[in-house]
C-alpha cells in the first residue's frame, strides 16, 4: 500500500513540474535569437593556436612554452615527497598536494602543500606549507605545523633541484 502511494505521489509532483520545463515558443514559430556570421580565416587561427599551445613553434619571437621535466625545482619536489600519496599536482598552476599521510600505527597524519612562485633555483621560489591532523576516537583536530619543519622540507627541495642541475649540466658535457 505504501509502495503505491509514493509511485502516485511521485506522478502527480512530476506532472506539475514538467511543464514548468517547456519552452516559451509557439509551435512553427523561429527563435527570437540572431545568430551572427563571421568569417573564419583558417591561416590566422592556425598561427594563433600554434603560438598559444605549443609556445610559439612559428618561429618568431614571444611566448615560451616549458615542459615540467625540465624545472629542476619541479622535479626535486615529486622526488623530495615521493613517499606522500599525492592529491593535487598542477603543473600550469604551481602547486603540488599532497593528500592525507600517517604511518600505519599512529593516530597523527600529515598535509604537505608545496607552491611554486618562480622558476628561478632559490629558497624564494618555493612557499611550503604543512599541516598535522589528530584523531582520537570520533574527534579530530588540525593544526598548522612549525616553519622550522616547513624550512626543512622547503631546504630539502632547494638541496634536491641543485642536485638534479648538477646532473644535467654534466649529462650536457
Amino acid at each position: 500500500m505504501k509502495k503505491w502511494l509514493i509511485s502516485i505521489t511521485l506522478l502527480l509532483i512530476t506532472s506539475f513540474l514538467l511543464p514548468q520545463c517547456s519552452s516559451n515558443k509557439k509551435e512553427g514559430e523561429e527563435p527570437i535569437v540572431k545568430k551572427k556570421r563571421r568569417e573564419i580565416n583558417m591561416d590566422k587561427r592556425l598561427e594563433r593556436d600554434k603560438t598559444n599551445l605549443f609556445g610559439n613553434l612559428s618561429g618568431n619571437k614571444g611566448t615560451t612554452f616549458e615542459f615540467s621535466t625540465s624545472n629542476v625545482l619541479w622535479r626535486a619536489s615529486l622526488e623530495s615527497l615521493d613517499f606522500l600519496p599525492l592529491n593535487t599536482i598542477d603543473y600550469s598552476g604551481g602547486v603540488i598536494i599532497s593528500d592525507w599521510y600517517s604511518s600505519n600505527l599512529s593516530n597523527e597524519s600529515i598535509k604537505i602543500e608545496v607552491r611554486f612562485l618562480s622558476n628561478e633555483l632559490k629558497a624564494s621560489s618555493v612557499k611550503v606549507k604543512s599541516f598535522k591532523k589528530t584523531c582520537n576516537t570520533n574527534q579530530c583536530k588540525t593544526i598548522k605545523m612549525k616553519d622550522s619543519f616547513n624550512q626543512k622540507i622547503k631546504n630539502n627541495i632547494i638541496a634536491k633541484a641543485r642536485d638534479i642541475k648538477i646532473q644535467d649540466e654534466n649529462k650536457k658535457k
